[in-house]
């Protein structure tokens, strides 16, 4: 872009020194402009960042409690079938007692 409008501005007759420093000055110009623009999406970048980290941060303290309740799954569970053998086993001897 810089040097077409360099051409074009040395083409309607402003000398080239001329020239340079108003394609300098937008070339500057537009730096700022996309710096400014930059900045405004790295801090958005920068917030949805925080809340992953903080939806991670709920993920692995719920997987925590999953684990918990896989653990108290498995106690109850296993009171469970023991009371069912028991119950099996109390009834093959109350069958075998008569």
């Amino acid at each position: 872009m810089e040097v077409v409008l360099f051409r074009a501005l040395t083409e309607a007759n402003i000398d080239a020194d001329t020239a340079q420093r108003v394609v300098d000055a937008l070339e500057e110009h537009i730096d700022v402009a996309v710096g400014q623009a930059n900045k405004a999406l790295e801090g958005k970048l920068d917030g949805h960042t925080a809340r992953f980290d903080a939806i991670k941060t709920s993920m692995d303290g719920f997987k925590g409690a999953v684990d918990q309740m896989r653990v108290w799954l498995i106690i109850v569970t296993s009171i469970i079938a023991v009371c069912a053998l028991a119950g099996t086993v109390l009834g093959v001897v109350n069958q075998i007692t008569k």
